[in-house]
């Protein structure tokens, strides 16, 4: 089988490995679509794979069909699943640890299929409840498939992006409205969707120390901001000093109006029993297949470019060099 791993920075090797048949609780899964996620594969490819300590395989959103099972295995082939796997055209995997597709037709919205659990897990983790305002900062893949989730538990959703491009991206995928924050009108039109209450729920996703001075410059009382994105840059003097000026040293905005930051990340790998740990990323991601599934969660709509498998370099050299058209990106391995 073939798989990309990354050997150095901004080197990609395809390697031929020996396939085997698998073994019990296993499945054989050939690929069909994979997935890109964006901010986090280029990270790596430029950092010479360093993420994590997870090892170097490149990718980790692999939709396809199941070609083989071991024994103890509730799949037959010919099932349109979903696994967290790298880009490769072969994948073995537990069967445990994938998720069931409708049928082959979904595949490419499937191939998105554990994205959305971060958006997801973010509003969880700010308390989201139902009704409840939600700002997205920041639309590439992560911050709009955040923003598609929030509408389908029902939020009121409305994002800030910079970028025209992704902001054309966004209406396409059903996001509205999408405001630029650097808009002198920006504030206010907040106010006029959100009405008084404001965001109960700012979702960053930016990686930009501005969307972090975005999320604190527009929160009301009471608000949760859930960080996802990882600042992999230090902020300069000036924003560093803003920031503090405008939280821990601001006692009527940060102190009397609660204002709350959180750390997002997952739930749970761990199959943990659902009376012990109720949601985890597998329990997520079959959330979100249903979700697709209906059609109330549509992720294709995201797409902005599709790519053959072999191109998979000239995709990270794009990113790499700052092209911010590419949002929702998939290899097609047919």
């Amino acid at each position: 089988m073939k798989t990309y791993y990354v050997v150095g920075r901004r080197q990609l090797e395809l390697r031929e490995e020996a396939l085997r048949e698998p073994g019990p609780g296993e499945v054989l899964i050939k690929t069909r679509v994979s997935a890109l996620s964006v901010g986090t594969e280029v990270w790596r490819y430029v950092n010479g794979g360093h993420y994590g300590g997870e090892g170097s395989a490149c990718g980790y959103n692999s939709a396809g069909i199941v070609v083989a099972t071991g024994p103890g295995v509730d799949l037959q082939p010919g099932d349109a699943v979903f696994a967290i796997q790298p880009h490769a055209d072969f994948v073995l995997v537990e069967a445990r640890k994938v998720v069931r597709l409708p049928h082959d037709a979904h595949l490419e919205a499937g191939a998105f299929t554990y994205l959305p659990t971060l958006g997801l897990h973010a509003l969880r983790s700010a308390g989201y409840e139902a009704g409840d305002n939600v700002l997205v900062i920041g639309l590439g893949i992560v911050g709009l498939l955040a923003a598609q989730i929030a509408h389908v538990v029902g939020a009121r959703v409305a994002a800030l992006e910079v970028d025209p491009v992704r902001c054309s991206v966004a209406a396409q995928a059903g996001v509205d409205p999408v405001l630029d924050p650097g808009s002198p009108d920006a504030a206010r039109l907040l106010q006029a969707f959100f009405g008084t209450p404001g965001p109960d729920v700012i979702v960053e996703t930016s990686q930009a120390w501005s969307g972090l001075s975005d999320a604190v410059r527009l929160a009301h009382p009471e608000t949760r901001i859930a960080i996802v994105g990882i600042y992999r840059s230090e902020p300069t003097d000036e924003v560093a000093r803003d920031l503090l000026r405008a939280t821990f040293m601001n006692r009527d905005h940060f102190h009397n109006q609660h204002l709350r930051f959180i750390g997002c990340s997952n739930d749970p790998a761990d199959d943990y029993p659902p009376d012990i740990v109720r949601w985890t990323i597998q329990r997520n991601m079959e959330y979100v297949a249903s979700q697709i599934a209906v059609g109330k969660l549509a992720p294709a709509r995201a797409i902005t470019h599709r790519f053959r498998w072999d191109e998979l370099q000239r995709v990270y050299d794009r990113l790499a060099d700052g092209d911010r058209s590419m949002v929702g990106v998939t290899l097609q391995w047919d």
